[in-house]
């Protein structure tokens, strides 16, 4: 069961893949990171790493205003995240 639904976020994204890229693609490097601008990309991350509504939506707004840019990689992204959950 998904943690949260994409009416449920509370930030703005795009819906469409960019140029170069594609929604369907699960290649290596969508596998290893995550595009903050991209709805599918951080809807799928947060639903992956969350139990519950609540907690995706503290971790989207950790995403979307407190993480660093140079963090992209799903693995330091979740590091991150429990390094400055409370913060």
């Amino acid at each position: 069961m998904s943690a949260i639904t994409k009416s449920q976020l509370a930030y703005k994204y795009t819906w469409s893949a960019d140029s170069g890229d594609n929604r369907n693609y699960t290649g290596k490097l969508d596998r290893d990171e995550v595009d903050r601008d991209e709805g599918y990309e951080v809807l799928r991350f947060l639903n992956s790493i969350c139990a519950d509504k609540d907690q995706a939506l503290n971790a989207e707004r950790l995403i979307k205003t407190k993480l660093p840019g140079s963090v992209q990689k799903r693995a330091e992204i979740l590091k991150w995240l429990i390094d400055n959950w409370q913060k």
